[in-house]
């Protein structure tokens, strides 16, 4: 009976050290970035120093090399960059619009990207009311857009609204073109006059018609002179002029930038940590996404600095082309599938610095009690874990999910990011260092505990399990939108 103990203790304690120690990993990870954590600095670095990071921009070009440079110093493996093409460079001019009857003013617009110029001097048109931008709307008052300038309000506020709008943009706008319009004026979903600005079409592709988003206040001023409501004298002939200038130029090659923390036991089994570093240019995109890239980077120098050794390897990806219809992050897929086996899971982080409370799974309700163990050992409650099944493209996950990869996107406090998101004000001074802080933890501690422990996370689907997907959703409509599917 002795030798028995003693023999189911020789066995037995090196799993119990092995998983206590890898506990202590975790909470030096812990104190390392809630004392020590550079993520801030980083937001700085990127929002701050560099600004906007449109693709294809000076600023875009210059975090690529950025980017690359601080994973060298932190002590990454691998670093490298990886050229994809975009369709076309584009670059912001001037924008104006002015309501020129019934009354004369001024109206609060900016251009969305890969808009083109308008003819000449500008163009003159009466103004068509496109409703909500429904197919059905677009279609009734289709026979007046000719020298027409149209005005579109999308609606909605649930995530089926929101992604349903995201996809039907392109689509209207192209219908209004089309039709004769003119220009196309997008109600911006922000308050207080803030400008919202995103690529009419996806894959880098200049749109058919200038297009340009409207402050919502302006909105309302036009709908009441176009007689919409019960205002005294309305007028029926509301007539709007538009000047748009933007620069275009031909195909190039962006980067994503790429670093390794090698795996000491399985080096062939990946954990890959994608963030998106390009943003839109109204803004500095501190939100969306240099608050990602910052969580990326903490995690690595938090990793490196403490001298931890993941069993797995955990790769760093900071997409280009992301605004752009998830470009790059589908060319990684692409030029890598063939090794997306041993990509045991990727990791997106793309809703700026709120509390972290939970992961969006993407329609793998299989991963779930996987997850909520994950989380355990990092002090959440199983219970306590948002879990949301949805699956949707909107951020650098979904070829990852087209290719049956278990993609998680952290799932976070959005309050502070919509309310910015694509604008002016996604400014540093909007993220709550606390809230930031946990999220990077969130992050730091999920990707070590899954590179570290000895079960591997979760599975690559079936090509027929990816097709039971595609059945039972509205996914592969939104795949092939942006040119995600078919991967080969």
């Amino acid at each position: 009976m002795k030798r028995i103990i003693r023999l189911f203790l020789f066995v037995l304690f090196p799993v119990l050290l092995s998983a206590q120690d890898l506990s202590l990993d975790l909470l030096r990870l812990k104190e390392e970035i809630a004392t020590r954590g550079k993520q801030m600095d980083y937001v700085y670095g990127l929002a701050d120093d560099i600004g906007h990071r449109l693709t294809g921009n000076p600023g875009g070009e210059k975090a690529e090399k950025e980017v690359a440079d601080w994973l060298r110093a932190i002590g990454l493996e691998n670093v490298r960059l990886e050229p994809f093409r975009m369709e076309s460079r584009w670059t912001r001019g001037t924008a104006s619009a002015q309501l020129v009857s019934p009354v004369s003013r001024s109206l609060t617009v900016a251009s969305y990207t890969w808009t083109p110029s308008t003819p000449g001097n500008g163009i003159q048109g009466h103004l068509v009311d496109g409703g909500t931008g429904k197919p059905e709307e677009i279609a009734a008052v289709k026979s007046k857009m000719r020298g027409a300038v149209v005005l579109v309000a999308p609606a909605g506020v649930t995530l089926d609204e929101v992604i349903g709008n995201f996809y039907r943009t392109p689509l209207f706008v192209e219908e209004c073109a089309k039709a004769g319009a003119l220009a196309v004026l997008i109600a911006s979903d922000k308050d207080r006059t803030l400008l919202y600005t995103a690529p009419v079409s996806f894959n880098a592709e200049v749109s058919s018609v200038a297009t340009l988003s409207i402050a919502r206040e302006d909105v309302d001023l036009l709908r009441r002179l176009l007689g919409k409501s019960n205002v005294p004298n309305a007028a029926k002939d509301v007539r709007i002029r538009v000047a748009v200038k933007n620069t275009t130029g031909s195909a190039f090659l962006a980067n994503n930038v790429v670093g390794e923390i090698r795996g000491s036991e399985k080096p062939e089994e990946v954990i890959l940590l994608g963030a998106h570093l390009d943003s839109n240019d109204l803004g500095p995109g501190a939100l969306d996404n240099a608050a990602g890239c910052a969580a990326l980077l903490e995690t690595a120098r938090a990793i490196k600095n403490l001298g931890l050794q993941p069993k797995r390897t955990i790769r760093f990806v900071f997409f280009m082309g992301e605004e752009e219809g998830m470009i790059g992050s589908t060319e990684y897929v692409k030029r890598h599938y063939a090794d997306m086996d041993n990509i045991v899971a990727n990791l997106n982080m793309d809703i700026g610095a709120g509390k972290p409370l939970g992961w969006f799974s993407m329609g793998r309700t299989d991963l779930d009690p996987e997850i909520r163990a994950l989380m355990q050992p990092l002090g959440y409650h199983p219970d306590s874990v948002m879990i949301v099944n949805a699956a949707f493209a909107a951020t650098d996950n979904a070829a990852f999910m087209a290719a049956g990869v278990p993609n998680l996107v952290m799932l976070q406090d959005d309050a502070s990011y919509f309310p910015v998101h694509h604008t002016a004000a996604d400014t540093p001074d909007k993220i709550v260092r606390e809230d930031f802080a946990e999220c990077v933890t969130t992050l730091a501690m999920t990707a070590y505990l899954m590179a570290s422990q000895d079960q591997r996370f979760g599975r690559r689907l079936t090509e027929t399990e990816i097709e039971e997907m595609i059945r039972t959703s509205n996914i592969e409509y939104q795949w092939r939108a942006a040119n995600i599917w078919p991967l080969q």
